[in-house]
């Protein structure tokens, strides 16, 4: 009975999410690895690097963007904690601007955003702004936990791909 909590939580944040008159339409956007080993070596399904695993995929040299799936993001709050920049916890995010979202898929849309996903934010009139989700926090810790996006703005890629440009 205490696991319907987080799921009305979810149920709750998605409909807020999706009709709140300051959300605006995303496209999502997850980094593919192009690169192959040489030898064919592979480490949990990702070609290795001289024979060891790349470690994360800010390591990864040879990549393309593949889009996932379009929703809605609802920029919540400036984030004002620290936040680790890597899995190993040993470095932190430089100084940027962070902000705490929810983020739906469309009903069409079958997926679920994850950490180093690109979103790009449509406010409306061709602007698009890119984003990093550098984080996903729980909000709950009862499971099934709830989730909420930490996202950092990714300036040089507001402008570039992986997304199309505008139509003029």
């Amino acid at each position: 009975m205490i696991s319907n909590i987080p799921l009305k939580i979810s149920a709750a944040a998605k409909a807020v999410t999706r009709r709140h008159p300051m959300s605006m339409d995303c496209v999502v956007y997850r980094k593919v690895f192009t690169r192959v080993a040489p030898d064919g070596s592979t480490l949990g399904g990702a070609a290795t690097l001289g024979g060891l695993g790349v470690l994360t995929p800010e390591d990864e040299p040879e990549y393309t963007y593949q889009k996932v799936g379009t929703g809605r993001i609802l920029i919540t709050s400036k984030f004002e904690g620290n936040i680790e920049s890597t899995d190993r916890l040993d470095s932190y995010v430089p100084e940027v601007a962070m902000q705490e979202s929810q983020i739906e898929p469309d009903e069409d849309s079958n997926f679920h955003p994850k950490k180093y996903d690109l979103v790009g934010a449509m406010p409306g009139g061709g602007v698009l702004i890119g984003f990093e989700i550098v984080s996903v926090p729980t909000t709950v810790a009862i499971y099934p936990y709830t989730q909420k996006y930490i996202i950092a703005p990714r300036d040089e890629l507001s402008n570039v791909g992986p997304w199309e440009a505008p139509d003029a």
